[in-house]
């Protein structure tokens, strides 16, 4: 683990951002959207800017760019079975912004979006994510649509500042929403039709959602709830989570 850690430290990437499993191997993405696999030093940008949300789904990486100074944003599928390809410059998208027609380089398809991409989660077939006061889409692996639906209303009726914002999605049997206030609204995943709601009741904003076999809901304080049937404080660290790994 060690030499992984200063693999990930020891190239030309940037700090790295997430890192994503592919079989046995592993995709470093870093804070300026930079592409390469662990143990190799080739770094490529097929888009300029920073990649907001990644996922792997099947052989495909579909992830979000956005930079908020452009205005612009871009959701794309990459293979990850062809070598990564590089894109245009930042300052080639200056100019026009969200109009620019270029889009994601080597993408086997590539999208401009008009809203802000702010969760987005998989399973073996579809890709889900949320757009800003948009909705919530289901997409396969080739951009097709299965179904869109409107963000739930019940994250609306939270009182608390801010805690009616959709923070995250999960994947299991159900698709869930949760809210920066401790909503939680589960979806169908074959339509997106609405099946329950709850309010966890938690006293403070929830910033990270990480899925296991249950779910960690952790709080900018460092608070840690665990949320299987019932929900219950169990760690007080005093410092934000940053990432975690199911083990």
């Amino acid at each position: 683990m060690g030499e992984a850690i200063a693999d990930i430290m020891s190239s030309s990437l940037a700090a790295p951002w997430k890192v994503l499993a592919y079989g046995e191997r592993h995709l470093v993405i870093d804070v300026d959207g930079g592409l390469r696999w662990l143990n190799e030093t080739h770094v490529s940008h097929p888009f300029p800017i920073s990649i907001t949300n990644a996922v792997v789904i099947k052989n495909h990486l579909v992830a979000t760019w956005v930079d908020h100074e452009l205005r612009l944003a871009r959701m794309a599928a990459i293979s990850l079975d062809e070598r990564f390809e590089q894109g245009p410059r930042r300052g080639d998208l200056r100019a026009q912004g969200n109009a620019s027609p270029l889009q994601v380089a080597g993408a086997t398809w590539s999208h401009t979006l008009d809203s802000e991409p702010v969760a987005m989660t998989c399973d073996e077939e579809n890709v889900y994510f949320a757009l800003w006061t948009r909705g919530i889409y289901a997409l396969d692996v080739h951009a097709n649509e299965k179904w869109r639906a409107e963000i739930p209303t019940y994250l609306t009726l939270q009182k608390r500042p801010r805690s009616d914002e959709l923070l995250s999605l999960t994947s299991d049997e159900y698709l869930n929403v949760w809210s920066r206030g401790g909503g939680l609204v589960r979806l169908s995943k074959k339509n997106g039709e609405l099946f329950d709601e709850s309010d966890l009741d938690i006293q403070d904003h929830i910033v990270q959602v990480f899925k296991g076999n249950g779910h960690l809901l952790c709080s900018a304080n460092g608070d840690i709830w665990w949320h299987l049937d019932e929900t219950s404080l169990i760690a007080k660290i005093g410092e934000p989570v940053r990432d975690a790994v199911w083990d």
